[in-house]
């Protein structure tokens, strides 16, 4: 369905990727290709369905959350090995040959379809140790194992410093593993992969970018989508289309709740900005600087130009304010693609949720 708010998984319901997903497809089992876009661009959705179609064994660990510690990124580690080896029959003997070779690690523990992977220093695997896992079941079986690491900008700090070497090392020397690595907050993910001090850096990419829809398919998207669904609306479609400024997520999610008989347009899109409060407000919570919240809001009531946006920031706080520091803050608010080079928020959404702030 098309109005199913979780990722795609099949080119049915995908709606109008063909480009991006046939080239995708084609970078598959290349040594490292990058998905990136706008958040709710449909990054997830085109991995899936890309690896679905290709039918090639795939981990795939989701970092949305981010990590902090050895026992957060292990504890992901050992969920995507589980999922994997749910899925591993489709792939022949992936399962068997997996099972074997991950059980030999040490602090790796398997029952049933279950792998837990330990994260104390004194007992855990090293990374490079379950890449040369995968990359021997790539070997065995004749398929490229694909490893995809989801909003790969969130792998931040010394754990995340260990995971970006124990991929360039893979990248080097294991042949049967090729990566996909996906992000929304474009300036943070290729300042990991460009930044001269990251083990990453020199290692070349392929690269599919998502985008928005066009109005003429965003139109045609919600409408294939009522139909799909049997449920007749009216003129509020054309409103949907303006405000929602072609992210396919959010007109998804707009969709899925009016089929669900949420109410009329502005009840959901009450709930679209509430969602989209919540996220920059974890965001907010790990920005050192207050500043991030005044500006926000500053630039959600349309006070973009820099003199105005600095006096603004003066008046609010009693003092002067350098310009690197507003220079400072509206960089970090465009390395996470909130707002783009002129200052003006990506997503119309997060312009509504920051008004709120």
């Amino acid at each position: 369905m098309l109005f199913d708010p979780r990722p795609k998984v099949s080119r049915r319901d995908l709606y109008d990727f063909e480009e991006e997903l046939k080239t995708l497809s084609r970078y598959l089992g290349e040594p490292l290709t990058v998905v990136s876009g706008l958040r709710r661009t449909g990054k997830t959705s085109l991995v899936l369905t890309a690896l679905n179609e290709s039918d090639k064994p795939y981990v795939f660990v989701d970092l949305r959350e981010g990590f902090a510690s050895w026992r957060e990124l292990y504890s992901l580690i050992s969920r995507s090995f589980s999922e994997f080896v749910e899925r591993a029959s489709r792939w022949g003997k992936v399962r068997e040959i997996f099972l074997k070779l991950v059980s030999r690690l040490r602090g790796v523990s398997v029952l049933g379809f279950e792998v837990s992977v330990n994260w104390l220093p004194e007992k855990r695997p090293l990374l490079g140790e379950l890449f040369d896992v995968l990359d021997e079941v790539g070997e065995k079986t004749g398929e490229k194992v694909i490893v995809v690491f989801d909003e790969f900008q969130r792998s931040q700090g010394p754990v995340g410093a260990s995971l970006h070497g124990a991929i360039a090392h893979s990248y080097d020397f294991h042949r049967n593993l090729s990566f996909v690595v996906t992000g929304s907050e474009m300036g943070v993910l290729y300042g990991i992969l460009e930044n001269p001090e990251n083990p990453l850096y020199g290692r070349a990419y392929l690269e599919v970018k998502t985008r928005k829809l066009s109005r003429e398919e965003s139109l045609d998207f919600l409408n294939r989508g009522f139909e799909e669904a049997g449920f007749k609306v009216g003129n509020e479609v054309e409103r949907a289309v303006e405000e929602l400024d072609g992210v396919i997520g959010w007109l998804t999610y707009y969709g899925y709740l009016k089929v669900s008989g949420r109410g009329d347009f502005d009840s959901v899109m009450n709930e679209a900005v509430g969602l989209a409060k919540s996220e920059l407000e974890s965001f907010l919570a790990r920005r050192v600087s207050r500043r991030y919240r005044v500006v926000l809001k500053l630039l959600a009531e349309g006070v973009t130009e820099w003199g105005r946006l600095k006096r603004a920031i003066e008046n609010y706080e009693g003092v002067e304010l350098s310009d690197r520091v507003l220079y400072e803050v509206l960089q970090g608010l465009r390395k996470h693609s909130i707002i783009d080079d002129e200052n003006k928020f990506t997503d119309p959404v997060v312009k509504k949720a920051a008004q709120l702030l």
